[in-house]
């Protein structure tokens, strides 16, 4: 058993580190949130020599990112919300550029709005959206 703690991830209740995912190689991504539950969660990226990267999506605000998945290829998708709780999809390339997906038709009232949740090793992308009246979509993204 390997525990995985992000640096900077607070250890009071409510905060700490997340992990969501793994690939072939064994990079792990997640999320964590510090000390301080009024910073947004950081996405990360820990490779097998444990080295992390953090990451915030673009116009990350409120609840923060949150990586949900990695490919074979380091390809990192997950969700993030903006300063209006509006949720985004985003996908994260092995390069670190962050691309943000909103799926046409998403609701851009607060908890509405696109999470990205998968990802495979052709950059498909799976996921959900809520409409302007919440009701629940599937979404698939061609590479």
């Amino acid at each position: 058993m390997t525990v995985i703690d992000a640096p900077g991830a607070g250890t009071a209740p409510g905060t700490g580190t997340v992990v969501n995912g793994i690939n072939p190689a064994g990079t792990i991504e997640g999320f964590f949130a510090e000390s301080n539950l009024n910073i947004p969660n950081q996405g990360f990226a820990r490779d097998t020599k444990g080295t992390f990267t953090t990451f915030d999506a673009p116009g990350a605000a409120a609840i923060g990112t949150n990586p949900l998945s990695i490919n074979a290829h380091g390809v990192i998708t997950g969700w993030y919300t903006d300063a209006s709780n509006v949720f985004h999809g985003f996908v994260r390339a092995n390069d670190g550029t962050i691309t943000t997906i909103d799926v046409p038709g998403a609701g851009t009232g607060p908890f509405q709005g696109t999470q990205a949740v998968a990802t495979n090793p052709a950059g498909a992308i799976t996921g959900f959206y809520f409409d302007a009246s919440n009701v629940l979509h599937g979404f698939l993204r061609t590479p």
